[in-house]
């Protein structure tokens, strides 16, 4: 008993016969042959697979040694071999005395056979070859199929050659040979070849009869081959619906799984004539829908092939109502092309399009349906407002989503009156806020119009200070729209304002805490995950979780460009990591990559915060002009809208900073007042007062070192201990009094260490003495930040040293390494490596 085989790949320096070069299954049967005794051997493969070829090679091995062999079984008398092709036609009798002359084994028989699953005396004969020889299945060929018959030839293919070959006849022997044919001719003439192929694919396709033809034109446009299709589209009984879809599977256009190479489906489409192939969808489709077994992969495979049938339309709408959004944009588009009404789905695709974040597609439905506003109905009107908005809102452009609600006004808004409040507090207008909150009209009071109404609430009660009532608003809010989130466009979500009010007060755990539920139910390309994930990187980064915050915005989507509004938070996010890393090359990188951006948005009350890091970054690097426009818009909406205490404090904390690293006090003085006066609205902003004052006081050399450590411990306690150590380090290196400042730097690395950043170190002066050419690992510290473009103040700061200390370890450096001047210096320590590694914070 021998085994089955596939036909194996070759392999360099296997050649095994003239003309099977690159043939898989060639050795196999060789070898077979070549086994002592009979052998008895099938070979299966579709049409054009090369079983011809190693029949010929049989005859001839056979007949070597002056044997007759004999190719019918009329003539198969005596023990001379038989070689026998095209079983699949032979009839049942004539396979059975097949089979017998197989079980007798007395005699070498080779034959070969299209695959017939479906036909008993076949399946009899190849479970009798397995039982008592060898199966030899033919495959498809491989590249290193293509480029071994191609040598045998003599003909030296480039790689792209061989991969156009390759692709255009999917492996069929028959057909790469067409192209060979083409190549000696021509030589590397890549549409020739191509050409070639495609002729030899047309000839096949010629000899097909109708019913073949019209099976493979419904396989290659992506239909399968059912039986029960085909006995329903042909008119043809059971039996015979499977002789033909197994003679289809065995033609030289089907793969295994029931597809047709992409070049087969032009090709058959322009044999067969578009008039035949709708003729032959409809009535597919016809039958699909009355056995109830149409689904939408195979609705989409129909207005792919371009069906246009008001059926196909239907439930191709019918399957949108329940799918996730960016399947039901997918569906919707295709029921366009099936000939459903463009105009009348357009803010159906708008929405499920901004949903699943393709916002482009929105934005262009969207303002295309407001451009022929006179024809829409006052619905239709309301949602084309709110889903352009919400896109404008995602953009960044919160101000013109604030004109698209004004110029609706309050006579039209209708039951999304709450959502045109909401995005014209937002905006900084709270008069046309109030007046559409009192124009529109009351709707059903559904969980989704419940949690709009308190989304807009709770924004207006943080807008006029009450803190405590506007975070019970607006958690019920998100309780309320926990599942329409998904199916209803909005300009932000109630997690993402409650996340940012948590963040504007010092809750970071509360923010953390919203963000990580949102993000369990978040549809994965949604723009609200984006959203989400964006603000939870923020809520990192301010509590000094920096590698977290990091692999965060590390892991945000790369497949689109990201929406305005969540690109202004990453590029702050991006310089507010390199700030508090203390790389200043990053820092101007960032900074230089968020400009852009930067220049082309306009301030809102949700953005405040990334609006208040990239300030700090402009300010660094010398180009806060860049940014003034954007402060002054931020400074006017908050007074707009009566300086919000509870939104505002960040933004002048980032002004005492800002003024604090352009070493201006004088600067500082009007956020201080702002922050002193939003002392009495919030905790919060109370404890930013204090370090605001305490600030000002460092800067005129006025603060002790007990009132610094509290206004550090108090900055901690609110959720920014990084702010509290920047504060305690920068006092350090102020204080005249030697034991204050001591006291100080041990404060700053203790809060330093609160975030998750590593622990200062000892000082260099209990570091034993390094050999000539190295450095102790502060001085090392300090030798990376000088390259870093570091003055010896922002290195003391960095490394919570004093600046005379950070003097005296440059002097030790040069010394050691023996560097006349400053240029040498770096020159010598970027020669060796010290300007390759981040230094540490210690």
């Amino acid at each position: 008993m021998q085994t089955a085989r596939a036909g194996r790949p070759a392999e360099p320096g296997d050649d095994p016969a003239p003309g099977l070069a690159g043939v898989p299954g060639a050795r196999d049967l060789l070898d077979a042959l070549a086994s002592p005794g009979p052998a008895c051997i099938l070979v299966r493969g579709n049409s054009g697979s090369g079983k011809s070829l190693l029949l010929a090679a049989a005859r001839n091995t056979l007949s070597a040694d002056g044997r007759r062999v004999v190719s019918t079984l009329d003539g198969a008398a005596g023990d001379d071999p038989l070689v026998l092709g095209a079983a699949h036609t032979l009839a049942d009798d004539a396979l059975a005395t097949v089979c017998a002359l197989v079980r007798q084994s007395r005699r070498t028989v080779v034959v070969a056979t299209e695959p017939r699953p479906h036909r008993t005396p076949l399946t009899d004969l190849i479970s009798t070859m397995h039982a008592h020889g060898t199966v030899i299945d033919l495959r498809p060929l491989a590249p290193a199929d293509v480029v071994a018959r191609a040598r045998r030839r003599g003909i030296a293919l480039t790689p792209g050659l061989t991969r156009t070959l390759h692709d255009s006849s999917a492996g069929l022997l028959a057909a790469v040979d067409a192209g060979l044919d083409a190549a000696e001719v021509a030589g590397a003439d890549d549409a020739a070849v191509r050409s070639a192929v495609t002729s030899y694919l047309q000839s096949a396709l010629r000899h097909l009869d109708a019913d073949m033809l019209s099976a493979l034109a419904l396989c290659a446009h992506g239909f399968g081959l059912d039986t029960v299709d085909l006995s329903a589209v042909l008119d043809l009984p059971p039996d015979a619906s499977r002789d033909l879809a197994d003679r289809v599977r065995a033609s030289a256009f089907v793969s295994r799984a029931d597809a047709a190479a992409p070049a087969v489906r032009a090709l058959v489409g322009a044999t067969i004539g578009v008039t035949r192939l709708r003729e032959l969808q409809s009535r597919l489709l016809t039958a699909r829908l009355d056995a109830a077994t149409l689904d939408a992969p195979t609705a989409l495979a129909f207005a792919d092939a371009g069906l246009d049938d008001p059926r196909l339309a239907r439930f191709l709408c019918g399957c949108a109502d329940s799918a996730e959004p960016a399947r039901a944009a997918a569906l919707l588009a295709a029921a366009v092309r099936a000939g459903a009404d463009a105009r009348s789905l357009a803010l159906r695709r708008a929405e499920v399009s901004a949903l699943s974040g393709d916002l482009d597609t929105a934005e262009a439905l969207a303002d295309a349906a407001l451009d022929r506003a006179d024809a829409l109905d006052g619905a239709e009107l309301v949602a084309a407002v709110r889903i352009s908005a919400s896109v404008a809102a995602c953009r960044g452009a919160v101000a013109r989503s604030a004109d698209l609600y004004e110029w609706l006004g309050p006579d039209r808004v209708g039951t999304d009156a709450a959502i045109a409040s909401t995005v014209l507090l937002a905006a900084g207008r709270p008069d046309a806020a109030g007046a559409s909150a009192a124009g529109g009209r009351p709707g059903p009071p559904t969980s989704g119009a419940a949690g709009v109404a308190l989304l807009a609430e709770g924004l207006r009660q943080s807008v006029t200070g009450a803190g405590a009532l506007a975070m019970n608003s607006l958690t019920r809010a998100m309780s309320l729209l926990n599942t329409s989130v998904h199916t209803r466009l909005l300009p932000d979500t109630a997690t993402a304002v409650t996340a940012l009010l948590c963040l504007h007060s010092g809750e970071l755990a509360h923010a953390d805490s919203v963000l990580r539920r949102a993000l369990e139910s978040d549809p994965p390309s949604s723009v609200a995950r984006t959203r989400h994930l964006v603000l939870s990187a923020w809520t990192a980064m301010v509590g000094g979780d920096l590698a977290a915050a990091a692999a965060l915005v590390d892991a945000l989507p790369t497949d689109r460009t990201l929406p305005g509004r969540e690109a202004l938070f990453v590029h702050a996010l991006r310089v507010g990591l390199a700030r508090r890393n203390g790389d200043v090359g990053a820092l101007q990188r960032e900074w230089a990559a968020a400009r852009p951006v930067v220049a082309g948005y306009s301030a809102d009350l949700l953005s405040l915060l990334p609006l208040g890091e990239l300030w700090l970054a402009a300010v660094r690097v010398g180009e806060s002009g860049r940014i003034a426009h954007l402060v002054e818009q931020a400074q006017d909406l908050l007074s707009r809208l009566g300086e919000p205490a509870l939104w505002g404090a960040s933004l002048h904390w980032y002004g005492v900073q800002a003024a604090i690293l352009g070493d201006n006090p004088s600067q500082l003085l009007p956020h201080a007042r702002a922050l002193a006066a939003a002392a009495e609205v919030s905790a919060y902003s109370a404890g930013l007062a204090t370090a605001g004052r305490v600030w000002l006081r460092v800067l005129r050399e006025e603060a002790d070192a007990a009132e610094v450590e509290s206004a550090a411990r108090t900055l901690e306690r609110i959720g920014l201990p990084w702010d509290g150590a920047r504060l305690a380090g920068e006092a350090a290196l102020r204080v005249s009094d030697t034991r204050g400042a001591t006291t100080l730097l041990q404060v700053a690395r203790s809060l330093r260490g609160t975030t998750g950043a590593p622990a200062p170190g000892a000082d260099v002066v209990a570091a034993p003495e390094p050999t000539v050419g190295t450095l102790t690992d502060r001085e090392a510290d300090v030798a990376r930040l000088l390259l870093l473009g570091h003055t010896h103040r922002e290195i003391g700061a960095r490394l919570y040293i004093a600046p005379k200390t950070v003097e005296h370890h440059v002097a030790r450096i040069r010394r050691r390494l023996g560097a006349n001047s400053r240029s040498e210096l770096l020159s010598m320590l970027r020669a060796l490596g010290y300007g390759t590694v981040e230094p540490s914070a210690s």
